[in-house]
């Protein structure tokens, strides 16, 4: 499905335009092109994610799915904040099987949204 839009819809799938655009005051093509933003930052973010892992470092693992839940959060991307919570409590816990479970649901969401952003024109 390609959106072609002049206005945004109240929401697309996996995200909630409706709660996000009062953040940006209204203002739709300054939403589009912070989720435009996201959406290109998401392979640096998984590979980060994924060397982290590598290493063990629980910490830097949580710290990368915590900025992602924030800059998700206030795009309202609702799969993509839900997916980095999991896998930053379960970074915080130190439990590496759930961590990476919790990965390949992030990156599933991260794949899914830039699909999203991917079909949007017109803004």
């Amino acid at each position: 499905m390609e959106y072609i839009v002049t206005e945004l819809p109240s929401s697309l799938p996996g995200i909630d335009v409706a709660s996000a655009l009062p953040r940006v005051a209204g203002n739709q093509k300054l939403y589009v092109k912070l989720l435009r933003h996201v959406a290109a930052e998401s392979p640096s973010t998984k590979e980060q994610l994924t060397a982290a892992i590598m290493e063990g470092n629980a910490d830097k693992v949580r710290e990368i799915a915590h900025s992602l839940k924030g800059a998700s959060a206030n795009l309202s991307l609702t799969e993509v904040v839900a997916a980095a919570e999991k896998l930053e409590h379960a970074a915080k816990a130190g439990d590496f099987s759930m961590v990476a479970i919790h990965l390949e649901s992030l990156e599933s969401a991260l794949d899914a949204f830039v699909g999203v952003v991917n079909t949007l024109e017109g803004l």
